[in-house]
């Protein structure tokens, strides 16, 4: 009897520990985070180190992990989520980051300064940050 109340026990204690360390919320989930006039709607934690606004200059600048560096990104612009992109200066919907152009570890590159309502971060097919302008 007292071993099955201890293994009782046992389970209802770490079960919720296992249950988080197995899963949890996943790396894509909604995110609370802002960055200057931008919050993220979505933000891949394990693609981005870090999102940085710098308000003089209007810029969002990404920080990927080194893994990354070596991944092509694709930016769209759009004035609503995931519908009605705006067209970039050289005619088309999305603007390409070449892979590695020099990029160094955890530095911030691919800025976009931008007024759009969604700022759209594409990598091997799906997003890994999203961000829309709240103010």
């Amino acid at each position: 009897m007292n071993r099955v109340f201890v293994t009782i026990l046992l389970l209802t204690l770490f079960a919720p520990v296992c249950q988080l360390m197995a899963g949890g919320e996943g790396e894509k989930a909604v995110s609370s985070k802002q960055f200057g006039p931008y919050q993220a709607l979505t933000f891949d934690a394990s693609i981005l180190r870090d999102v940085k606004y710098v308000p003089e200059e209007q810029n969002v600048y990404l920080q990927l992990f080194p893994d990354y560096k070596e991944k092509e990104i694709i930016v769209k612009l759009s004035h609503d989520s995931f519908a009605n992109y705006r067209e970039w200066a050289h005619g088309g919907y999305e603007l390409v980051s070449p892979v590695n152009q020099g990029k160094v570890p955890y530095g911030r590159t691919d800025f976009v300064n931008t007024s759009a309502n969604f700022i759209e971060y594409w990598m091997d097919g799906e997003v890994f940050l999203h961000l829309k302008c709240v103010k």
